[in-house]
Order: C-alpha cells, then sequence, then structure tokens
C-alpha cells in the first residue's frame, strides 16, 4: 500500500466531502434557535418530533457516499452510548443522485451496532437547507450540536464533538470559546508532532499530556505518533506506541491501522532507517485476516514484508493474489503492482542462481 504521512493521516481524519448545495448568505449560526427538523422517514430510532428543552441534541449530516461520514460513523455510536439519556444524536441525510433512501436503508442494516444513533431522511432537503445551507456549509460531516435551551452552540466536524459536549451539557455554553476550542487543540496537536520529529522523547512527553488532557485523541495521535517516530535515527521509541495502537487496531479489527503501521516500516521509498520486520509482519497479517484478503493494497502490504524478509516464494505468491483482486477499470495499479511482482520474481531468481 502506497504511504500516507502522519500529517496527511491527520488531515484524512478531519477531511470532509465537498456536498453540492445551493449556499446563500449564512443565516445560521451558533447562538441562534435550532430551526426545526423536517423528516419524511425515520430509518432508525425513535422519531424526534421536537427538539425538547433540557436536552441535548447532534445534528450530523451525512450520505452514503461519504468516506470521513461512514469512517466516522464508530465514533458517533461511542457518542451516543457514553450520552445515552443525555444526548441524541441524529445523522439526517437527502436524496441527491448517488443517495437514495434505499442506499441509506441497505447502509443502516449493513452497518448494525456501528451505527447506533438515530438516522432520519431528509423531507425534500428541507432540513439540509433549514440547518445546513443556511449555515453555509459545504462539506460533510458536519454537525450541530443543540443545546439544553434550543440553542445552537457549535457547528462542526464531529471528530470534536468529545471536546465540545461536556461544557454543553453542563450548561457552560460560551459559543465564542467552543467556536475556539477545536483551532486550539489542533495548535497542541502540531506542537506534539513537531516535537517528535526533533526529539522523539520529548514528543512522547507532550504526546501524553496532550492525552490526559483529551483522552479521545489518543488513538489519532498515536497513530501519527507512530509515523513520525519509525523515522527517526532510533526509532526505540516507536514500538511501545506502535504496539498500543496494534492492540487497539485488532480489538477493533480495523484492517487500515495496521496497514498503516505495517507500511512505513517496508516502503521504499519511506524514511524507516531501521525496520521492524517482526512488527511490520504482525500487523500486515492481521491486516489481511481482518479484511478477508480481499483488498489488494492490504496485500501488497504483506508482499513487501515478506520481500523485507527475503521470502521470496512467499512475496511472490501474495503479490500474484493482490493483482487478482484489482479491479478492471483500475489499469495503472496493476501495471504498477505487475512491476512490483517482477521484482520480486527477478530477485527470486537471483536468490536460486546464488546457490
Amino acid at each position: 500500500m502506497r504511504p500516507v504521512s502522519p500529517s496527511f493521516a491527520l488531515l484524512a481524519a478531519l477531511s470532509l466531502a465537498p456536498l453540492s448545495t445551493s449556499l446563500s448568505a449564512q443565516e445560521l449560526v451558533a447562538g441562534k434557535p435550532a430551526p426545526a427538523l423536517a423528516i419524511a422517514k425515520w430509518v432508525k430510532g425513535d422519531a424526534v418530533t421536537e427538539l425538547k428543552k433540557d436536552h441535548v441534541y447532534v445534528v450530523e449530516f451525512w450520505a452514503t457516499w461519504c468516506g470521513p461520514c461512514i469512517a466516522g460513523m464508530p465514533h458517533l455510536s461511542e457518542v451516543q452510548k457514553a450520552h445515552k439519556g443525555a444526548v441524541t444524536v441524529i445523522g439526517v441525510t437527502s436524496e441527491d443522485d448517488n443517495n437514495s433512501l434505499a442506499d441509506v436503508e441497505a447502509m443502516v442494516k449493513e452497518k448494525g451496532d456501528t451505527m447506533a444513533y438515530t438516522v432520519a431522511w431528509d423531507d425534500a432537503g428541507k432540513t439540509q437547507k433549514a440547518w445546513f445551507e443556511a449555515a453555509g456549509q459545504d462539506g460533510i460531516p458536519c454537525c450541530f450540536v443543540v443545546d439544553k435551551t434550543g440553542t445552537i452552540a457549535w457547528i462542526g466536524h464531529p471528530m470534536w464533538l468529545d471536546a465540545i459536549l461536556p461544557d454543553v451539557l453542563a450548561g457552560k455554553v460560551d459559543v465564542k470559546a467552543l467556536a475556539e476550542r477545536p483551532e486550539s487543540i489542533e495548535k497542541r496537536m502540531k506542537r506534539v508532532y513537531f516535537a517528535a520529529a526533533i526529539k522523539p522523547s520529548k514528543g512522547i512527553e507532550e504526546c501524553e499530556a496532550l492525552c490526559k488532557d483529551y483522552p479521545f485523541l489518543t488513538a489519532m495521535v498515536e497513530e501519527n505518533m507512530f509515523g513520525f517516530l519509525i523515522s527517526a535515527d532510533d526509532p526505540t521509541l516507536a514500538w511501545p506506541v506502535g504496539e498500543r495502537v496494534f492492540a487497539r487496531a485488532v480489538a477493533a479489527k480495523d484492517p487500515m491501522t495496521l496497514n498503516g503501521l505495517a507500511w512505513p516500516i517496508v516502503d521504499p521509498k519511506g524514511d524507516c532507517k531501521k525496520p521492524n520486520l517482526e512488527f511490520a509482519m504482525k500487523a500486515a497479517a492481521k491486516a489481511v485476516e481482518f479484511s478477508e484478503r480481499k483488498d489488494p493494497s492490504i496485500l501488497d502490504t504483506l508482499a513487501r514484508v515478506h520481500a523485507c524478509k527475503g521470502e521470496w516464494e512467499q512475496a511472490i505468491a501474495v503479490q500474484k493474489e493482490a493483482i487478482k483482486r484489482i479491479p478492471e477499470e483500475a489499469a495503472d495499479a496493476k501495471a504498477e503492482f505487475e512491476g512490483t511482482l517482477k521484482e520480486y520474481e527477478a530477485k527470486a531468481k537471483e536468490k536460486a542462481g546464488g546457490k
């Protein structure tokens, strides 16, 4: 799998998918009353006929085609579980060329407990217009936090909910302070990564302090830290961090995170000076297991680990398997993978000829 640098991994976690809308002037801002919900069908959960006082609501806009939305579903489920009875999470989606009611119902069924919150089908885009478009938003996922008085307390990316909800639930709603909080946390995260790049031990100290203050950031921050630490002249500090990331990923059966641990170690264009191939192997093997050997990029990573270990027969076999999994329309990827296969076959012949 081609690498994703730590800085780009952070951006991916914060990414938005563009949603085509006809934006008007920003009419809905934090501090204004929340509009009513116009819902044609409650796909999952109890109908919310009104936004009741003394209760907090999270209204998230999403779509079935939105990768960042799908990636964030487990987190929204955790938010709903953590604040059951005090907060109601509502995922609202509207019809477009690639998002139908049938698509939504199928995804809700497929996701099961990883989408454990209320899901609503917009009434002819009325809710999207009254909330999302009125707030001048153009990317999803986007969520609105409604406080106990029925007022919009905050608008932004749902990954920041863990930093926003405690104050809203406590009735400490300072609209300006809440709006600035994600930016202040992001600045601190950047300081952590800068420290890690300059002095790994200092980066670890900064990382631990940040995660202590904001536990919900631990997984993302440690995944990014790992990428910085393995590039150090002495990557010793990377492996304990990697083991924690590995344990969480295995528990969650998350092949992409596991693959993200393995690839930077064996990336021929990467910066890992002292690769831990045993760690890369166990991460890559688990990634292949959890992806049911269906993802060509993950298979490509496992093949590369075998190659780095000098296990050419295994590398060739897995690379051939990866090529078979590439869709017909992905001609460039297939050509690249076939080039890698030829590299492994040449090395295998070289090894055999040297005996």
